[in-house]
């Protein structure tokens, strides 16, 4: 809830938001709020294929933060947190937004 208030106004449906980084900038901490388009809806994060240097640490749903699990099916409105390095972003960004 204190990151997700903390980018509640620069955050939009769609957007990849940066909320922190780590290591001089080697790896971030960003956020997706997922559209109805995006073509991660209804799909498990297993089936998503994330590269390895990123890892979705917590999902936001109905304001309840979920700790995903391979299995966790991803909806449109959730808020997706996800640590990754510099050279996942773009791979991140067409997983999430499209």
């Amino acid at each position: 809830h204190l990151i997700t208030s903390l980018v509640q106004e620069a955050v939009s449906v769609g957007d990849f938001v940066k909320l922190m980084d780590f290591k001089g900038g080697k790896a971030e901490l960003a956020e997706v709020t997922l559209a109805a388009a995006s073509p991660a809806c209804d799909k498990t994060l297993k089936e998503l294929k994330f590269p390895r240097s990123a890892t979705v640490v917590a999902i936001v749903r109905d304001q309840v933060v979920l700790v995903p699990e391979s299995d966790t099916i991803l909806r449109a409105g959730d808020e997706v947190m996800v640590l990754i390095t510099e050279d996942a972003e773009t791979a991140i960004q067409k997983i999430l937004i499209g």
